[in-house]
């Protein structure tokens, strides 16, 4: 599976199985061209707006997140990075672990998250899965 359509659509629909598994109300948006994916009403009536995103397990037991959004034309390949006032939270789907994290949209989002011990047993610094398993 290596269309990134098809990869949005999984994370996507994981994304709401999460959400309402754990009791929030997620809603599409009727348009595509919202700079989010997803609105989220939460257990205590507040909306949140949400960026999905598939991240594939790395070797070393961490997944790396871009954010940004990428999309093609006549002119060739773009890249840009995604601005804090677009959305709230990136939902991130790895389908290895069959999880969702929640990462707040701020200038200081980890780039790297990881669900194993390193090779060096580092921990200071780490940003470790178990902590954005809840929006």
């Amino acid at each position: 599976m290596h269309h990134t359509k098809v990869k949005a659509d999984i994370g996507l629909c994981k994304v709401i199985t999460d959400l309402t598994v754990k009791g929030h109300v997620p809603c599409v948006p009727l348009s595509e061209h919202q700079p989010f994916d997803l609105i989220v009403v939460m257990h205590n009536k507040s909306v949140l707006r949400l960026q999905v995103k598939f991240a594939t397990l790395r070797k070393n037991g961490t997944v790396e997140v871009r954010y940004r959004r990428n999309w093609a034309d006549k002119k060739g390949v773009h890249t840009e990075s995604y601005s804090q006032d677009e959305f709230d939270y990136y939902a991130i789907y790895c389908p290895e672990k069959d999880v969702v994290l929640y990462v707040r949209n701020s200038p200081r989002c980890p780039k790297t998250i990881r669900f194993h011990d390193s090779a060096n047993n580092q921990a200071q610094y780490v940003k470790w899965a178990k902590d954005y398993l809840e929006i």
